[in-house]
């Protein structure tokens, strides 16, 4: 079960890692702004999100079920996250 969860563990951080730059891509097309402001600032995404929610809905999902299989290879790893 070990290697399943690092298996799972890489894919969903690879996942997240795309969903994120999509979205990323989404505020750049916007304007540069938006991009600095999401890259450095954590609660501008969210702003982000919900004034562009048709946008950027999918990167977010992606970058979501990313986390969560991250997460799940976590688990099955035996990583513990927090303490």
């Amino acid at each position: 079960m070990t290697i399943l969860g690092c298996i799972l563990l890489a894919l969903g951080c690879l996942t997240s890692l795309i969903g994120e730059v999509m979205f990323l891509a989404v505020a750049y097309k916007r304007s540069l702004w938006w991009f600095f402001g999401c890259l450095f600032i954590p609660i501008v995404d969210l702003v982000f999100l919900f004034l562009n929610l048709k946008t950027t809905a999918k990167p977010f999902a992606i970058f979501t079920v990313g986390l969560l299989v991250a997460w799940g290879g976590a688990q099955l790893a035996g990583i513990e996250l927090w303490k």
